[in-house]
């Protein structure tokens, strides 16, 4: 005898996204350097954002976007998007919550030139490639997009590459 095939729309969802990611997920190592990446460059993100008065996106999560597409190889920016709203995972490592609204590709396009015009991107990038190389390049959990990684390092140093 086989299992009916019955879908529901689900009204309330009580779900912890980080525990629908496997505990040897070499994505948590990733997110793990994020964080202290994140915590060091804190003083020169606010430095950025202190010019502009108006609340936008957070840099953090832009930020954490931007190392999934190029984690991840993700064809555009569109599709991050796109995939941003769907993947539990994606949304898990850039910190959406399962319910929360993704961004406009504007809005998302003006804070990623910021950030890459101040130099955050590739800092960040940088130093989160560093922290975790053996976990990123070796794995087949991620197909790194190195030409996009690179371009927007520009001059900055890759150690591992």
């Amino acid at each position: 005898m086989r299992a009916d095939d019955v879908t529901q729309d689900v009204l309330f969802s009580f779900l912890d996204v980080g525990k629908r990611i496997p505990a040897r997920h070499p994505i948590r190592g990733v997110r793990n350097a994020a964080a202290e990446v994140l915590t060091e460059l804190r003083p020169r993100i606010d430095q950025v954002y202190a010019k502009h008065s108006r609340a936008g996106l957070p840099p953090e999560q832009v930020l954490r976007a931007l190392a999934i597409w190029g984690l991840y190889g993700v064809a555009s920016e569109r599709r991050l998007l796109e995939e941003l709203e769907y993947n539990l995972l994606y949304r898990w490592f850039v910190g959406f919550t399962p319910d929360e609204k993704v961004w406009s590709r504007a809005a998302f396009r003006d804070h990623r030139r910021r950030l890459h015009d101040a130099g955050m991107v590739a800092e960040f990038l940088a130093r989160l490639f560093a922290r975790s190389k053996g976990r990123v390049l070796a794995n087949p959990h991620f197909t790194v997009n190195r030409a996009l990684v690179e371009a927007w390092c520009g001059q900055q140093t890759i150690p591992g590459w």
